[in-house]
C-alpha cells in the first residue's frame, strides 16, 4: 500500500538505527522538519535530536523537505541546523524529493525519507521511489490532542495493509 513505510519506528527519530540503514545501502536521508526533527514553530532542537542528527551527517547526505511556508522561520532553522532545507515542499508532491535527489547525486533506492506523517512524508517518499521511515513525534514535544487523533487515524491505514 502507498502509505506503508519500509521501516516503522516505535519511537521518535532518535530511535532510528543509522548503522542498520548504512548496511541496507542507504546513503542519503531526507527528513521532515516539524514534529520529526524539531517541535513545530520552535526553531529549537533537543539535545537528543541534535546528537542523532550529528551522527547522521557523518554517515549520510542529509537534507530537510518541509511543507512549512514561513521563510523567516525556515531561515532560523537553517541557521540553527546548518542544513539544506527545502520549504514549501507540498508533500506528497515529488518535486522537493527529486530536487534533493539531484543534489545528492544518488539513486532513489539509496535515499530514505523520514517523517511522522503517512499522508505527506511516506506517500511522497514512495511516489519518488525512495525508502521510507515512519517515526513518531518527538518525545520532547507536547502535541494538541486533536493532532494526535489525526495521526492515529492515519496510522490505521498502514496497519491494515
Amino acid at each position: 500500500m502507498f502509505l506503508k513505510p519500509d521501516y516503522l519506528i516505535n519511537g521518535d527519530i532518535t530511535d532510528i538505527d543509522l548503522d542498520e540503514l548504512e548496511r541496507a545501502g542507504i546513503k542519503g536521508l531526507i527528513l521532515d522538519l516539524d514534529s520529526t526533527l524539531i517541535a513545530p514553530k520552535s526553531a529549537f532542537i533537543s539535545d537528543q535530536a541534535a546528537a542523532w542528527l550529528e551522527r547522521a551527517r557523518k554517515k549520510f547526505h542529509v537534507a530537510v523537505a518541509s511543507n512549512n511556508k514561513n521563510e523567516v522561520y525556515l531561515d532560523k532553522v537553517r541557521a540553527l541546523l546548518d542544513i539544506k532545507i527545502v520549504g514549501k515542499a507540498r508533500k506528497p508532491s515529488r518535486k522537493a524529493f527529486q530536487r534533493l535527489l539531484e543534489e545528492f547525486e544518488l539513486s532513489p533506492h539509496q535515499i530514505a525519507v523520514v517523517g511522522d506523517r503517512p499522508l505527506t512524508d511516506i506517500w511522497g517518499g514512495r511516489r519518488a521511489g525512495m525508502k521510507t521511515i515512519l517515526v513518531g513525534t518527538l518525545r520532547t514535544m507536547n502535541e494538541p490532542q486533536w493532532k494526535t487523533r489525526i495521526r492515529n487515524m492515519e496510522r490505521i491505514f498502514i496497519r491494515n495493509d
